[in-house]
């Protein structure tokens, strides 16, 4: 059985300050990259436009090597229980 959407009033309601958490998080997990990584990567997304196949085997190498310099694991850990208290509506 498909889970269902949250109602778009459901998403308004999160409260800023769980947006400011989401957003510190996800800074301090880009700071890992250098700044020439970080350019790279951007780059690299841009040129892909969301479509792996529009790059090189070496791009995606790269895409992947770079990802998991950001920790994603690490960045859903952090960012699951904001997100629980979004939808049970805690606050």
């Amino acid at each position: 059985m498909p889970r269902m959407a949250l109602p778009i009033s459901r998403v308004r309601a999160m409260p800023w300050v769980m947006v400011l958490q989401l957003a510190m998080t996800l800074r301090r997990h880009w700071k890992y990259l250098t700044p020439a990584e970080r350019a790279q990567l951007s780059t690299l997304i841009k040129k892909s436009q969301g479509s792996p196949t529009k790059l090189t085997p070496r791009e995606r190498a790269d895409v992947r090597r770079l990802v998991r310099k950001l920790e994603p694991i690490a960045i859903a850990r952090s960012v699951v229980p904001i997100g629980r208290k979004a939808v049970s509506g805690r606050r």
